[in-house]
């Protein structure tokens, strides 16, 4: 099971990094290119014998426009990025997210557990204030994982971990990686 889980992570992870380099691709390419020329420029030429060509990227830019992300023409066969108004607020959050799945992924790794500090250095997101209060970054957002249900804190020995099984009497927020949205390129 774990194994599954580190493997769906890993195959999310991997699709949110397809999904950043075309809507880059497309950034770049405002007059909009075709699923084709997607597909040649990022190296995801796929064939399936038939006629099933360019399908990877054919999919992830289906589930782009799906979501909004990116416009298609019909006649002219061209996917351009939506040039959308996004809000302070969800790329904070989207930014959260990311934090979020990049220490729990981080966890998974470390199943006897990890310090602050360490999650703070093994991720390069160290901060301080003013030369004090360091490592608060991380350690927010640990304390919303708890709260969530995903992390535990052992006190004693000053080490987080993934929570095996959610507490009794909350409710888990579950957020796979593959919903989120990705707001800005």
């Amino acid at each position: 099971m774990v194994l599954e889980q580190n493997s769906r992570e890993l195959a999310q992870l991997g699709l949110q990094h397809i999904e950043d380099a075309i809507l880059r691709l497309l950034d770049a390419n405002p007059q909009g290119l075709r699923n084709v020329d997607v597909a040649r420029a990022l190296e995801l030429r796929s064939d399936f014998p038939g006629r099933q060509r360019d399908y990877i990227s054919y999919s992830v830019l289906g589930g782009l426009l799906a979501r909004g992300l990116v416009d298609w023409n019909q006649q002219s066969k061209l996917f351009t990025k939506k040039n959308a108004n996004i809000s302070e607020i969800d790329q904070a959050q989207y930014g959260l997210r990311r934090i979020e799945d990049a220490i729990l992924i981080l966890l998974k790794s470390h199943p006897e557990g990890l310090g602050n500090s360490e999650i703070a250095d093994l991720l390069d997101l160290r901060s301080e204030f003013r030369g004090r209060q360091k490592n608060y970054l991380t350690y927010s957002v640990l304390g919303g994982l708890i709260s969530q249900g995903k992390v535990n804190w052992d006190s004693q020995a000053k080490l987080f971990s993934v929570a095996t099984e959610p507490p009794a009497n909350k409710q888990v927020l579950d957020t796979p990686l593959r919903e989120l949205t990705v707001y800005e390129h």
